[in-house]
């Protein structure tokens, strides 16, 4: 029986190194996530199956959160986060790398099952691949195709043979297009942890309880930050001037390169160590203190923050964050996004609510002046933040209950219990 991939699709004949020793450790999963956000949904996607699996195995491209829970790393994500026509491009190399990687693994190891998270601009090759090898595929995480390029969506039914989703207008779109889909919620409603008390969270990074604190979030990849974090830092010397008392809080997601946040800030500052940077025209200096992960935390300790889009958003919203959403791609991808976009609105929080909660600025709208203006507004008028906070109710009540890991490992271990031809149902849930 031939692949359903076609006889075209065949770059990998001349694969003949496999990382793996010879044989098989059933049951083997292969999983592929891009971004900070994830590496995090997948890593608690394998804890998970190991409770209805132990004896598995997980090998893929992933991070840090990934690797914690045994996952063997084969490329790191942060090698491949890019976004964009015209960034992709610069990492064709290494992306190409790491297809040739899951090309052997595929062909040599021949996984029961291929868990592929978000990160559709690459996956969607690994799900070819994975179709051409036999390999079973389970999408978890929809990309955003019913909100532009939904042609895709005949490549998603084609390409996976179960699709879980976060979402519950997700699930009724695809339904509509016959594509095979399982609703879950969000993940993020039953792992985020308490906040902590906003004292204590800035007391323990020397920051100020009784100063204004605003949260940035440039995203997590080296792309995204290049593209946001400079702009933000020239708003928040903007937004210093206008309140001198307000400090800055930036966490770094576990898949960006600390380096390039302290390159950047020092360049845009005279080589000042980030968190006592110089203002322009020697201003007063804003402190902007830079510290590893905890990104919920400081959402929650901030009066308001400044997000790029994708799923921080939602974690703002769930922290109760009052949030300017900004996104910046290069111009090319811009100009053919804005085409093909069919939704109102670019933030996930947004697009939840059913309005314009959090304000966005997005490309050429995205400057200093512009988001210094939106964070002030957001400060300053007591009745808009109210209108905020309504908002951010209706988007918490819309995301679902806890739960979401340990339903999606169920649909992916009674899937691969269906396709493993050995028949072995050992991980198959009562």
């Amino acid at each position: 029986m031939k692949s359903n991939a076609g006889n075209a699709f065949n770059p990998f004949r001349l694969f003949a190194f496999s990382p793996f020793p010879p044989g098989r450790k059933p049951p083997q999963i292969l999983v592929v996530a891009g971004e900070a956000s994830g590496d995090d949904h997948a890593a608690r996607l394998v804890a998970a199956i190991r409770e209805f699996c132990p004896q598995a195995e997980f090998f893929g491209v992933g991070g840090e959160a990934m690797r914690t829970q045994g996952v063997r790393i084969l490329t790191p994500a942060s090698d491949l986060a890019v976004v964009g026509l015209m960034e992709v491009a610069g990492h064709l190399p290494a992306i190409w790398q790491a297809l040739r990687t899951l090309g052997r693994v595929l062909k040599t190891a021949r996984p029961d099952l291929a868990i592929l998270v978000d990160f559709p601009d690459f996956n969607f090759w690994v799900a070819r691949l994975a179709k051409y090898f036999r390999v079973p595929v389970l999408y978890y995480i929809s990309p955003q195709v019913w909100a532009w390029r939904t042609y895709r969506v005949r490549t998603l039914a084609r390409l996976t043979d179960r699709l879980v989703v976060i979402f519950p207008f997700e699930a009724d779109f695809y339904r509509q297009r016959g594509v095979a889909v399982s609703y879950v919620g969000h993940p993020f409603r039953e792992t985020l942890p308490p906040l902590t008390d906003r004292r204590t969270f800035l007391l323990e990074h020397n920051l100020d309880p009784h100063a204004l604190t605003i949260a940035l979030l440039p995203g997590s990849r080296a792309g995204e930050i290049e593209r946001h974090l400079p702009t933000m830092l020239k708003a928040a010397h903007l937004v210093h001037q206008a309140i001198p008392e307000t400090q800055f809080i930036l966490p770094l997601a576990s898949t960006a390169p600390a380096e390039l946040v302290t390159k950047l800030a020092a360049e845009r500052d005279g080589e000042q160590p980030p968190s006592a940077v110089r203002g322009p025209a020697g201003a007063p200096a804003p402190h902007i203190k830079i510290i590893p992960g905890q990104a919920y935390q400081a959402l929650g300790a901030a009066h308001v923050a400044v997000v790029a889009s994708g799923t921080a958003t939602v974690e703002a919203a769930l922290a109760g964050a009052p949030t300017v959403i900004v996104y910046r791609v290069s111009p090319l991808t811009f100009a053919v996004g804005r085409r093909l976009v069919r939704v109102p609105h670019v933030g996930m929080a947004n697009l939840l609510a059913g309005e314009r909660v959090f304000p966005e600025l997005l490309q050429d709208d995205f400057t200093p002046e512009r988001l210094a203006h939106e964070v002030l507004s957001l400060i300053q008028d007591p009745e808009r933040m109210m209108a905020v906070r309504r908002g951010l109710a209706t988007v918490v009540r819309r995301l679902g209950g806890p739960g979401a890991s340990a339903r999606a490992a169920r649909v992916a271990v009674e899937l691969m219990a269906s396709k493993m031809s050995r028949g072995d149902k050992t991980c198959l849930p009562d």
